[in-house]
């Protein structure tokens, strides 16, 4: 048995020296990853097929719909406070974490009360179902996400075991609330009761058992003011991302965004699950300096560029067997969306690095043009093109976004490079 511990370290260490990547830090976090994904792929790939086979487009789509608006009104729980605590807990200002909980639960009650507005807008149009829901929204907002930045402390503290087994059992958690929620009533109402339940119960388990990791009282007195500002920098990319989904329901229908919907789940699914295996080189980007930032990239951007690309290329093949099998021939259409969407993929890992870069070296005027002039032009290209050409606008829309989204990013991190030669 030792005889083998040594060779793998072996192996490890030549591999390591050949790709130059640290790929024992590699495997410690994305093993861990692994173990949670494979829940969370089982649990949502089985809700997929719940809502394909029980659920009528009508009601996905209103579900949707809702969820939409949540996730539209998230930048009121400054959620630029999740990548700033990453930061903190790295350089040991554990105690941020309260701090930063107790600071998104204060903010998200204005996303309250914008549901609330909302909801009385459905109302108006009668539409008492959704309203209803709505204002059920409104009642949970402050805890659906205020208590949802546990990832990025346990991140910050590469408790990455820790984090898979708690995002495991929120996952199953999830699982079963919908299940009984589509074989119970299966309304859109019990739907999103499902899901408010399930994140809020979820995220506040997380959060109590992830406080015995504080270790430190100190404070990081930036935290709060670096947090806000990121969070005030994706405002417009909040609304970007999911104004298109809601304008989609109100001109052409719920059924509508139902097909966009599934066309798109896949990907999210993807981007979702990669986001785990993310977290050990965001974790290491956060301890890096910025001359270590340069190094790392102009390693390694074109693993990150083959890597978006395989993934692009495995969606695309499996989407029509995916979409047919678990979500029926009532969402044919949403095969051909569905592989165009694939090619998002492509680059992913490069632009979520050269992100991470800027934020970690905390490029403030660099990162107010990224969240503003694209996502403004965005979404006046949404309000053209949707109620001439449906989803396929908001298909083609968020393809031209994901393949500029590294530019930027690029020029400014070479930009800063050539200034530091000189």
């Amino acid at each position: 048995m030792k005889g083998i511990n040594q060779l793998i370290s072996y192996l490890v260490q030549s591999a390591s020296l050949r790709m130059r990547l640290d790929i024992a830090y590699l495997l410690r976090g994305t093993f861990w990853g692994g173990f949670q994904q494979i829940f969370g792929v089982t649990g949502g790939l089985i809700l997929s097929y719940l809502f394909g086979h029980f659920t009528s487009k009508q009601t996905f789509g209103e579900y949707n719909l809702v969820l939409s608006y949540l996730s539209m009104l998230t930048f009121f729980s400054l959620p630029g406070l999740d990548t700033a605590l990453i930061s903190s807990v790295g350089r040991g200002f554990d105690r941020s974490f309260v701090l930063a909980t107790k600071t998104k639960i204060k903010f998200s009650i204005l996303g309250s009360v914008v549901l609330l507005v909302i909801g009385v807008y459905f109302t108006i149009y009668r539409l008492p179902d959704l309203a209803v829901t709505i204002f059920l929204s409104a009642l949970f907002f402050p805890f659906v996400n205020g208590f949802s930045n546990y990832p990025a402390f346990l991140t910050g503290k590469r408790k990455f075991r820790e984090l898979a087994l708690l995002s495991t059992g929120a996952s199953f958690f999830f699982l079963l609330l919908h299940a009984l929620g589509i074989v119970w009533l299966n309304t859109t109402f019990i739907l999103v009761l499902a899901y408010l339940l399930a994140r809020t119960f979820s995220d506040l388990t997380g959060f109590l058992y992830s406080r015995r990791y504080i270790n430190s009282s100190d404070l990081d007195r930036e935290l709060v003011g670096y947090g806000k500002f990121l969070s005030w920098l994706g405002i417009l990319p909040w609304i970007s991302g999911h104004i298109g989904s809601i304008t989609l329901a109100h001109m052409l229908g719920a059924e509508a965004l139902a097909v966009y919907a599934v066309a798109t789940r896949f990907l999210v699914a993807i981007q979702k699950n990669f986001v785990v295996f993310y977290k050990p080189v965001t974790a290491k980007l956060a301890k890096q300096m910025p001359y270590e930032h340069w190094s790392s990239l102009k390693t390694h951007w074109t693993k990150l560029l083959v890597l978006g690309i395989g993934l692009a290329a495995i969606l695309y093949f499996l989407t029509p067997a995916l979409i047919s099998f678990f979500f029926s021939e009532r969402y044919q259409e949403a095969i051909l969306y569905g592989r165009l969407l694939s090619m998002a993929l492509i680059p992913m890992p490069l632009t979520w690095a050269l992100t991470d870069v800027l934020v970690y070296q905390k490029k403030r005027q660099v990162q107010v043009v990224i969240s503003v002039i694209p996502h403004i032009t965005k979404i006046v290209l949404y309000f053209i093109f949707i109620p001439k050409f449906g989803i396929l606008a908001l298909v083609a829309i968020l393809l031209l976004e994901r393949f500029t989204d590294p530019l930027i990013p690029l020029l400014a991190i070479v930009k800063d490079r050539h200034k530091n030669l000189k």
